[in-house]
Formats: C-alpha cells, structure tokens, sequence
C-alpha cells in the first residue's frame, strides 16, 4: 500500500515570527534515517523495524534542548526553564496516552497562559479537532497503539522574537505504532505506522505590563505535516495508521520525495498533499 501524506499549515494571527538570530539549537535525538522496506514482514512487537524511525529516540528521550545559554537579555537559567517547559509540553501533548486515546486535553492547556486557554476554547470543543491539530495529537475512535513507546526525533532553538521575547522554536517528528486486527492483511511496516512533523513556536510571556493570566506559555507560529495517515480521520483532526485508506485513494497519491526524506527533520516542511 502507498504511504499516503498530509500537510496542513497554520499561523496564529497577531504572532510576530521568530527573528532567527539566536544560533543554539539541540541536534536531531539521531540523524540516522534508516531505509524503508515496504514489503518488509511486519513483527508487532518491533514495529518501526524497516521504517526510516527505526533508529530514533524512544518517547520523551527523544525530545532532548540544547544546553542553556544566555540569549538576549534572558539569563541561561530563565532560557534552561523554560526549554524544560516547552519539553513537558511536547510530551504531554504528543505523547501522553492518556491525552491522546480520551481526546482529553485539560493537562495540556494546564501547561499554557490562561488566556491562550479561553481564546482556544470555541476550537477545543467535539467536533473542531481539525481547527486544534497542533494542540494535542488525538486518536480516532477505534485506533489503538501497540505498547510500544512511540520514536522521536527533532530539536529545538532558543531565540528573541520581534517583540523582545523568549521563544523556542521546535521541530519535532513523532512516529506511532498502531496495532492491526489481522497483520495478514496489511503489506508492509508504514501500514502501521503513522509520522506526524510540527513545527511550533513557542512564546513565553512574563512582562509585569500584561495581565496575570496572560502570562505563561503562548503560540506562535505553527506548521504540520502528517504521513502515512489515514486520510478520513485526518481530515475530522484525528490520528489514525494507512492501512484504513481505500486502495484508489492510495493509487492516486503521487509522493513528491522518497518515503525516507519525509521522516527527515532537516529537510524543509512538506506541502504536498497525498490524501487530495
């Protein structure tokens, strides 16, 4: 089966973009990208093997910031904080089960600035997960992961923004691995597992001029990419593996790259669309 793909872009209106002065960034949890077998024999109890995450990071060990070090007037302690911040977010949106198999996203929004949190409300309600995609990754109903810790790779990048505040910029690729109720029936390795990419900017807002509940972690831009996803589920903002995808839909989805360059974060954001 075809892998199939999807992007999806967003920024939030009235966030400034990153300035890029700031040159300190953590290297990728591995730089490897192993080679993608897609008729390998699937093994559920090692499913990213013959998959290009073969070689990354387990869960949160692969969501590791760069040493500390004093960017603009912000001390290497105040940026050390808050990158340990901006980490307990990734993972508690990207990875915790809990999160992502109730739709449940009260223990990410506990993690950014209360007024974030009502402006993101109308968005977060049933039936607008496709409009809070980069909030927390969700699951469709029906779709199980493997007890397997998911792989990551990715860094993030300390810096000033236009307005004079600390941000992190993230980008982080996420591989799942989704159990299948009949292995027989799926040809290969990226059947079963989805890759989701995101690239958020993280703004951390702690000026005595705003508002107590205006202060915390905010968003800035945001962009993201899927892969080998199933299409339907996607399009209503929920995570779910390829294998569901009607044979015609995976035929008609050219890949402009080969499937090892998608799991590459070094490699500009994908645009493409595979699932249109």
């Amino acid at each position: 089966m075809l892998s199939l793909s999807v992007a999806v872009a967003l920024v939030w209106a009235g966030f400034a973009f990153l300035d890029g002065t700031a040159p300190t960034a953590s290297a990728p949890s591995s730089t490897s990208t192993a080679p993608l077998r897609n008729d390998a024999e699937v093994d559920l109890t090692r499913p990213f093997a013959d998959t290009p995450a073969a070689m990354w990071r387990e869960g949160a060990g692969g969501i590791e910031p760069p040493p500390a070090q004093p960017v603009g007037p912000y001390s290497a302690e105040q940026v050390g904080q808050f990158m340990e911040r901006v980490r307990q977010l990734i993972i508690t949106a990207r990875l915790d089960r809990t999160v992502m198999e109730t739709g449940d996203t009260s223990p990410v929004l506990a993690l950014l600035a209360p007024a974030l949190v009502e402006k993101l409300r109308p968005n977060l309600a049933p039936g607008n997960e496709k409009k809070s995609w980069y909030v927390a990754a969700r699951l469709a109903e029906g779709a199980r992961l493997l007890p397997v810790q998911p792989r990551v790779t990715g860094w993030m990048t300390p810096t000033v923004n236009d307005e004079g505040e600390l941000a992190v910029r993230t980008n982080y690729l996420v591989a799942y691995a989704f159990d299948v109720p009949d292995p027989k029936k799926i040809d290969g390795p990226m059947d079963i597992v989805a890759m989701i990419r995101q690239e958020i900017e993280f703004r951390w807002i702690d000026d005595p001029k705003y508002t107590a509940d205006s202060r915390g972690i905010w968003f800035g831009e945001v962009r993201g990419f899927n892969y080998s996803i199933d299409c339907a589920q996607s399009e209503r903002g929920f995570l779910a593996p390829s294998y569901n995808n009607p044979p015609q839909t995976a035929a008609a989805a050219p890949q402009a790259r080969r499937s090892e360059e998608y799991f590459d974060p070094r490699i500009p954001m994908p645009t493409e669309d595979g699932c249109r």
